[in-house]
């Protein structure tokens, strides 16, 4: 199914799997993005990796070649930090996470705190201990706010994935029987309402490009976005044609996309 796409004004990208892999550039990735920027368009990179800084990512690509802006990356932790800001502002944080969230929520200027939180949030803790998990599902257990930066099962790595957020909150309800009652990441909407406003556009003006159906074109579907798969991470065309999650838009590459925007 293939849907019209030259009326859009905001292009969002999943990165790894969708403008690069690894480190390296999927071909014609860098060079689209600029053609978009050139006709108008304007960027996003939104990621639910919450295990970086928004600034690591913009050093990352920078680095790969492509030049990216701050106001061009957004991250389940930002929205998450955002958040936190309008709906629990002053509240005290447990938070699992690793350093560099930790950074993002203290650049926020939120509070962290191990006693007497007043909100548990669970993030991508790639330092995580037994203890530390212990205590967050007591925290848990005891009644207090609960919120996910995104609910990704595992997250790609070269011999095995990683056990990721979605995995931590399976284990979580399984010991203390909740399950988070705010969940920031793709597919949930909390992050396309926040990315509306944020950029000041209709979401029907705006395209969700990714390569994984149950996060990025859910997400996409969701929100009322344009969705745009790309086959060039993890879905192929025959696992998009019998998939009941059906993009707007299928594409071999983010490359593919600017022909349609020009036509």
């Amino acid at each position: 199914m293939t849907k019209d796409i030259k009326n859009v004004e905001l292009f969002l990208f999943d990165l790894d799997g969708t403008v690069y892999i690894g480190d390296k550039e999927i071909e014609g990735s860098f060079d689209a993005i600029n053609e978009l920027r050139q006709m108008g368009k304007r960027i996003c990179f939104f990621t639910n990796n919450s295990s970086r800084m928004h600034t690591d990512y913009i050093a990352r690509l920078n680095n790969l070649g492509l030049r990216v802006y701050s106001d061009e990356i957004y991250t389940s932790g930002q929205v998450t930090c955002e958040y936190i800001l309008d709906h629990f502002r002053g509240a005290k944080i447990f938070l699992l996470g690793n350093e560099r969230l930790r950074s993002e929520f203290l650049l926020y200027g939120l509070e962290l705190s191990d006693t007497n939180p007043d909100i548990a949030v669970l993030g991508f803790d790639t330092t995580l201990t037994y203890d530390r998990l212990y205590q967050f599902c007591k925290f848990v257990k005891k009644g207090i706010p609960y919120i996910a930066t995104h609910p990704d099962y595992n997250c790609p790595a070269d011999e095995c994935p990683m056990p990721d957020v979605g995995a931590f909150i399976e284990a979580i309800r399984l010991t203390t029987d909740r399950v988070p009652e705010y969940i920031m990441g793709k597919p949930h909407t909390i992050a396309g309402e926040r990315i509306s406003k944020r950029y000041n556009v209709h979401p029907k003006q705006i395209a969700m490009v990714g390569d994984r159906l149950y996060t990025d074109i859910a997400f996409g579907k969701n929100c009322g976005f344009v969705s745009v798969l790309v086959l060039s991470g993890e879905t192929t065309r025959e696992m998009a044609e019998k998939s009941k999650i059906v993009p707007d838009v299928i594409c071999e590459k983010v490359k593919d996309i600017v022909p349609l925007v020009r036509k």
